[in-house]
């Protein structure tokens, strides 16, 4: 268990914005290849890993994403603040206080920064909070001294470049992790630590497996683009949100899904919402390691 908490700090610790994946996609073949696999990248940007297994007519394929939630810059304001476009699906305010980085193309250089709202201040702005968030008045204040356009385009900063928020991961003295982009870096870390174990034990698996790394989930579609033909079951392993009680509003759970059986087993509890910083604690991925080893389903 501790070494997938290790490969999951390992994970966090790299900006991976949809489209911004080149370094967590090197890390993966890296960490593959020293696990002594041949990982292939894929046409899209992913890692994959096949596993022969006793049955190579009828495949299986096991899926986890390591692109994040991000943003980009949309425009640069006369103030050398910069507007933003959002990547992926969250709610403006699920960002506002984030303390992010801005990756300049241009120069290959990083710029830190905070995202807030435009009226920030309630002492100047009477509506500071209970402004609407929206893409109009959220924005990055640098952490330099700019105050016109000019000066932030100068540093080589334009409209396009990547904006990476700070996943900030700590894990607890009691087991608990907390961070951003637990989705859906804890399940990669999880079948980082299965692969391991498999080369180290030797493990056969029942059927011919294909371990999938995509880096295009946030934006729809996944792996979907890479699955052989000879794959008759789909595994995405991915986070999921379990509703509750009208007093507990939701717990969030790493979810295995049987897709193309349309069956779901749920493991890995104990972790609670809201999703700007996740917490989880890894106590049961067994049944990730069982599935995986499962036969096929009549």
């Amino acid at each position: 268990m501790n070494q997938t908490v290790e490969y999951l700090k390992e994970l966090t610790a790299i900006a991976s914005p949809t489209g911004f994946t080149e370094e967590v996609a090197t890390y993966l073949v890296k960490t593959l290849t020293d696990m002594g696999y041949s990982p292939v990248r894929t046409a899209k940007g992913g890692v994959t890993v096949v596993l022969k297994g006793e049955n190579d007519e009828q495949h299986r394929y096991i899926t986890a994403h390591v692109d994040t939630l991000g943003a980009i810059v949309r425009a640069v304001k006369p103030d050398g603040r910069l507007k933003l476009d959002r990547i992926g699906g969250f709610p403006w305010n699920m960002i506002e206080g984030e303390n992010c980085t801005v990756h300049v193309a241009n120069t290959g250089k990083t710029h830190s920064g905070t995202i807030l709202v435009h009226q920030t201040s309630c002492h100047v702005y009477k509506d500071a909070g209970t402004v609407e968030r929206t893409q109009d008045n959220m924005e990055v204040r640098l952490d330099e001294k700019v105050t016109s356009e000019k000066e932030t385009r100068d540093l080589g900063i334009e409209v396009g470049d990547f904006i990476s928020f700070d996943a900030r991961t700590i894990v607890t003295d009691t087991g608990f992790i907390k961070s951003r982009h637990l989705d859906d870096k804890v399940s990669a870390a999880i079948l980082l630590n299965l692969l391991r174990v498999y080369k180290e034990e030797g493990v056969t698996l029942p059927v011919t497996t294909h371990f999938a790394f995509s880096v295009f989930e946030e934006v729809g579609h996944g792996a979907n683009s890479s699955i052989p033909a000879q794959a008759v079951e789909y595994l995405a392993v991915d986070m999921g949100r379990w509703e509750m009680t009208s007093r507990q509003t939701s717990t969030q759970f790493l979810s295995v899904s049987k897709m193309l059986l349309v069956h779901t087993t749920m493991v890995s509890a104990n972790t609670w919402w809201p999703w700007p910083r996740s917490k989880t604690s890894l106590t049961n991925w067994t049944s990730i390691l069982s599935m995986a080893r499962m036969p096929l389903q009549p």
